[in-house]
């Protein structure tokens, strides 16, 4: 019998440990970074509605021809149920990325990444990769390559 409550002790222990791992797990979730104003946006900001965080770069080919498909999703949907954010991951010439974000007319915001291969949702190993965050704040979906309006409409229509 005392096998027993020592297997139930450790079960108990390990259960917490999970507990305690998940609930740091989710708050390593959160984003903060400046905008192109420097502004800090953060992901909480958005707690409510889906947010579509895609990561890209001004030299990467499929990152500009999704633009238009960014463009028209948060247009639909921003004053309701969802948001693009795009993650700039070039450090060198803020204002290069300024003048591509007015070319490009984006319309949802632009941050800068801290760090250009790793963000609070995992590395990114190719561009464009975008995360989508469910109105509970956690990842529903991660998407590498380009994304179309419809398969975002797609996403946050399942819940």
């Amino acid at each position: 019998m005392i096998s027993y409550a020592r297997y139930f002790l450790q079960l108990i222990t390990a259960l917490v440990v999970m507990l305690v791992m998940q609930s740091s797990y989710a708050a390593q979730l959160q984003l903060k970074l400046p905008d192109l104003k420097g502004k800090q946006v953060s992901l909480s900001d958005y707690r409510g509605k889906w947010v579509i965080v895609n990561y890209w770069a001004t030299w990467c080919p499929p990152c500009a021809a999704e633009i238009p498909e960014l463009n028209a999703f948060h247009k639909k949907y921003s004053a309701s149920k969802a948001v693009v954010l795009g993650v700039n991951i070039e450090k060198d010439d803020i204002e290069y990325v300024k003048e591509f974000v007015q070319n490009f007319k984006v319309v949802y915001p632009i941050l800068q990444a801290s760090d250009p291969v790793s963000s609070p949702f995992g590395h990114i190993t190719a561009l464009p990769t975008t995360f989508v965050i469910n109105t509970k704040g956690e990842i529903h979906e991660k998407i590498v390559g380009g994304v179309t309006m419809q398969r975002l409409e797609s996403v946050i229509a399942e819940q």
